[in-house]
Formats: structure tokens, sequence, C-alpha cells
């Protein structure tokens, strides 16, 4: 068929052809309403939709979503699905942390965030050189080539001087009792999605983060809740 209309459109219009749609998954703390129907959104285009919402135990929910077909290529192996609740309706925003990260296939699951926060969080949870880890683990063990070390050097520079800065950002002005709370949940909601899908190291990088930029807020996790892990090398 497609031979076909190469033949009578041009190979320009039978590129064009509908692709299938592609199905992924996500973890959220907080849904904040989100549901079925609800929009999946990449740069402020909406490019799919939110198929079911279900709980998973500790006040999570996993969240199903279906993205077009043709813009199955914008969802990344490091993609962040972020919660949009300032519109009418939530949305999940797709957050790609590198524009030249490969593609996911149908059937990833992604990592969730309920607020920039969490995002934010995410990606310090990740470190240098952790995406080409993740990669090689879901393509079943062929690796990308590792971040040259000039990379890695940079990115480990600017995470320093980003805690840096928050740090000293508290100690200009201390967050309230409410906003260390929040902070606290947002941390622990993002570390018990970490080690629920097998990312120990990364969830003992963000405690350790975390505990160094704001005094040890991560509260130890209930340990009948989450699997124990070993102390990163």
């Amino acid at each position: 068929m497609a031979a076909f209309a190469a033949l009578i459109f041009g190979p320009g219009l039978a590129g064009c052809a509908a692709q299938p749609p592609a199905y992924y998954t996500t973890q959220l703390d907080t849904t904040g309403g989100l549901g079925p129907g609800d929009a999946i959104t990449h740069a402020s285009a909406a490019i799919g939709h939110v198929t079911g919402v279900a709980p998973i135990g500790d006040g999570d929910s996993e969240i199903a979503f279906e993205v077009d077909g043709n813009h199955a290529d914008e969802i990344h192996y490091d993609s962040i699905m972020t919660l949009n609740s300032l519109g009418a309706t939530p949305s999940l925003d797709v957050m790609n942390v590198d524009a030249m990260s490969h593609s996911a296939p149908s059937g990833t699951r992604l990592d969730g965030a309920s607020s920039m926060n969490e995002t934010q969080m995410f990606i310090t949870a990740r470190g240098p050189g952790s995406y080409a880890q993740a990669l090689g683990q879901a393509v079943g063990g062929t690796t990308a080539p590792p971040p040259s070390a000039s990379t890695v050097q940079m990115t480990q520079l600017l995470a320093q001087i980003s805690r840096q800065t928050i740090a000293n950002a508290v100690a200009i002005s201390p967050p309230t009792r409410d906003e260390l709370e929040q902070a606290r949940r947002e941390a622990l909601g993002v570390e018990r999605q970490l080690r629920r899908n097998g990312k120990s190291e990364q969830a003992e990088r963000l405690r350790a983060s975390m505990g160094s930029v704001m005094g040890g807020m991560t509260a130890p996790v209930n340990p009948m809740a989450l699997p124990p892990t070993s102390p990163n090398p």
C-alpha cells in the first residue's frame, strides 16, 4: 500500500501516512483530578490523552496514556511526565531532558512528577551518565556511549551550583513548616516511585542530595512499604 501511495502521490505524501498510536504508563503520587480523556501535551500541543488512572498503593496512582503515532517519537526514554494543573482541566506534559535522547517504544514506563519540584528531583536523582545506563537496561544490555569527561564535569559543576543556590535561598528566606512538609512529601513520593521501578541507586542519590540541601528533611521511608536497598558503591 505504501509503495502504491508513493507511486501515485510521490514519496513525500506517502511518508505522511498515519501511524498507529503508542501506549505508555507513568506514576504520580498526586493526580490532581487527572482522568481518562485528559490531554497529553508536548510544547503546548496536544499529542494524546489519558486512558486510565488506577491506584497502586501508598496513595500513588498509575497513569496509562495513548500518544498519536505521528508524535510517538516525541516520547523519550528520559521523558518526565509532569502534571499540569494550571488549566481548566489537568494534563500531563512531556518534559524531555535531553533533546538528543532516543525515542521510547510503545509500552515504556516513564518517570512521572506531580509538580515541577518533583521533576527537578528526578533530574537530580539521575545524576551524570544515568541516561546511558537506563537505556542499556531498556534495550537488553546494549549501552549507549557514555558521556564525555567534559560533559560529566560540566554536569557535576551545574549540579553543585544548583545545590548551592538552593542552600543560599534557604538561608536567606527559610521555608515555612508547610513548605518543608510539602517538599518532604514530594521527595518521598519520588523516592517511592524510583524504588518501585527498581531504580534504587537513583533513590539513594536523591535522598543524599535532598538531605544535604534541606538538612535531612527526607525522613526514613517505611521499610514495610518499600524493598530494602544497599548503599551505593
